[in-house]
């Protein structure tokens, strides 16, 4: 007889109030890229994820967007940021964009 495998999520479900604000979000950019402030959030435990940042960077700004990255945490070198901050310093980036790419790799 085979074995069981449980696989669990390393990925902590997110506070109540980020899911509210995820599905008042509009899901599409209705206009040209061109010009746009988009967002890209990544965690700095995903070296890996450098190479994918470099790429959409690239990709978007040869479409004329403004790419503008903010690097979360350094959660595998240096001890946690504090929630707060972390939470504050996400808060001003997206006063700073008007789209964003979150999630990949997070």
């Amino acid at each position: 007889m085979p074995e069981k495998w449980v696989i669990l999520s390393p990925v902590a479900a997110p506070p109540e109030r980020s899911l509210a604000a995820v599905e008042e979000s509009p899901r599409r950019l209705d206009r040209s890229i061109k010009g746009v402030r988009v967002g890209l959030e990544v965690d700095y435990a995903w070296i890996s994820y450098h190479t994918v940042i470099q790429e959409w960077e690239s990709l978007l700004r040869a479409d004329g967007a403004e790419p503008r990255t903010l690097w979360v945490e350094r959660s595998r070198t240096e001890p946690r940021r504090d929630p707060t901050e972390v939470e504050a310093a996400v808060d001003e980036w997206s006063k700073l964009v008007e789209c964003g790419v979150v999630g990949l790799g997070n």
